[in-house]
């Protein structure tokens, strides 16, 4: 899929935005805080229905404003076919969702339409922060390509949270009830788990060729193992014996909200025996990896749903506390022809020019400062 065109009102410290983009390579550089980010979350927010900054969609509405509005205009770039998106929110009302003039009854219906991976210096907490940001690596991947894992996450997050409800209770729960709600965790835990360690499967040699071509060393061997709950045997047996005891903690012990990822390097752990720059080489590799994987399920039909197109790919900010080295691995690789259209930000002029000097395809140049992109 590719943006031609984005317009932007009130969204963050972005009052009127208008932007012919190029099919290819798109630059943004500037200082720190003049809105370079809020650009690449814009077209994120079209892609997901929600910002990658603020999970509070009313924070992103611009300090002294109302509403925001977010305008992309979109082409298939092998059927020319054209998507017209538009999402905008109004202070107290609900955000909505507009396809080709036609509004969403459910975002969930939306996601998937625009692939896209997005790569940030926030991505570091794949490798330092807690399992859920490891799980949330893993579902939004798959999310894109399969719309019934969205469903299926869904459906289970909502049992779980009233089954932790009536953990908390101080009245005994209602049995019946709860038998239901165990039933329907899982149920969905299944469908869960398989798609998961599927994808890891699937997605493990690619993520190992990536780290490779960026590190260029022989003496760094990167691994990723899905770990699953799943493992213990199936969920509702466990949910069942384990009743009384999570009565005591107030929560539930099983189930995939436990899943996680070891991200391994030599063996061992990186969060714990990897340097700053091997962390960032080994998430940004991840996402990159990502992109590779969700490039090659684009021409496949997956969960009832046709994937719309090569993923646009988002680097924000990446290049920072790497060496010269890696930088140019990377610049080298994401200038070549396996990529889409791609939107980089970057305080630093001179990666972009290096960037721009080693590609061949075209590219627009912006400059953002104090709100206003030229």
């Amino acid at each position: 899929m590719i943006l031609r065109q984005l317009n932007i009102i009130s969204y963050r410290n972005l009052q009127e935005v208008s932007l012919s983009l190029s099919d290819n390579v798109n630059c943004f550089v500037g200082h720190n805080g003049m809105g370079k980010t809020n650009v690449l979350d814009a077209v994120y927010y079209l892609s997901f229905c929600k910002s990658s900054v603020n999970s509070q969609d009313a924070l992103n509405v611009r300090h002294g404003d109302e509403f925001f509005m977010l305008d992309g205009r979109y082409v298939q770039e092998h059927s020319g076919v054209e998507e017209h998106i538009v999402c905008s929110l109004k202070q107290g009302q609900r955000k909505r969702m507009r396809r080709n003039d036609k509004e969403y009854k459910r975002l969930v219906e939306h996601v998937g339409l625009i692939p896209l991976v997005m790569i940030s210096p926030s991505d570091s907490l794949l490798i330092s922060g807690g399992s859920e940001e490891r799980r949330r690596f893993m579902d939004m991947v798959i999310s894109q390509y399969d719309a019934n894992y969205l469903e299926q996450l869904m459906r289970y997050q909502k049992a779980h949270q009233q089954r932790n409800a009536l953990l908390k209770a101080e009245a005994d729960p209602d049995a019946q009830y709860m038998a239901i709600l165990e039933e329907m965790m899982a149920d969905s835990a299944k469908y869960l788990y398989e798609a998961r360690a599927a994808f890891i499967a699937a997605f493990r040699p690619i993520f190992q060729q990536l780290y490779a071509r960026l590190c260029n060393s022989d003496f760094e061997q990167p691994d990723i193992t899905y770990v699953s709950h799943h493992d213990r045997g199936d969920l509702l047996p466990l949910l069942q014996s384990f009743r009384e005891k999570e009565r005591i903690v107030g929560y539930t012990l099983h189930g995939p909200h436990r899943d996680d990822i070891l991200c391994l390097l030599n063996g061992f752990e990186l969060r714990r025996e990897g340097s700053q720059g091997q962390t960032k080489t080994y998430f940004i590799s991840l996402k990159l990896a990502q992109y590779v994987f969700l490039r090659n399920k684009c021409a496949e039909l997956a969960g009832g749903r046709a994937v719309a197109g090569t993923p646009i790919l988002l680097l924000d900010d990446i290049f920072d506390k790497l060496d010269a080295g890696r930088v140019a691995r990377i610049i080298e690789y994401v200038s070549g022809t396996d990529f889409g259209q791609i939107f980089i930000t970057d305080t630093n002029r001179e990666h972009l020019d290096q960037i721009l000097a080693a590609t061949t395809r075209d590219y627009r140049l912006f400059n953002v400062k104090d709100g206003v992109v030229e």
